[in-house]
């Protein structure tokens, strides 16, 4: 694969997860969605399971949605199954290497993983998305679905450029 074909297979992931963002408000479902446009093997499955990742994990501003879903993506590729680990421990490594990574240059972009921290570093307040009126004021509020397309952007570009090096190994 070229150069610019590996370019334009992140960046199609990227813009398409940043569109599903904007129009459907559910980050951990966009993400995957974007990223299943590029990578045949994420199954439709997985994208309708990802929702309830969203709004930091089934709304409870646990980890960001768009990051775990970037997460499921990688673990897909890269993961070892059961039976693999069983019979032998240490390619664990090799799948816990490529989440390290994934959250290192993910924390790196945007400084942490938690949702609540995002949303002080994107709107300038955390927002508990647990508690209904904070729900509420955070999903009504001017540019939310844009500004959290951001990010999810962010989490779908860096599992994109993982999954296209992941193709190559």
């Amino acid at each position: 694969m070229t150069p610019e074909e590996k370019k334009a297979i992140i960046e199609k992931a990227t813009e398409a997860a940043i569109k599903f963002q904007v129009r459907d408000d559910v980050c951990a479902r966009s993400c995957m969605a974007g990223l299943a446009t590029q990578f045949d093997f994420i199954p439709k499955e997985m994208v309708t399971a990802s929702a309830s990742l969203a709004g930091g994990c089934g709304s409870a501003s646990g980890s960001c949605g768009a990051y775990c879903a970037g997460l499921l993506a990688l673990g897909l590729q890269r993961n070892a199954t059961i039976e693999e680990e069983l019979e032998n421990p240490a390619v664990f490594e090799r799948c816990a290497a490529a989440f390290t990574e994934y959250r290192e240059r993910f924390k790196a972009e945007m400084g942490t993983i938690m949702c609540p921290k995002i949303h002080e570093k994107v709107y300038g307040r955390a927002y508990q998305l647990d508690n209904p009126a904070d729900q509420e004021a955070f999903l009504t509020m001017p540019g939310h679905r844009e500004k959290c397309g951001e990010v999810v952007g962010v989490a779908a570009r860096i599992a994109a450029e993982m999954l296209v090096e992941g193709m190559e190994e």
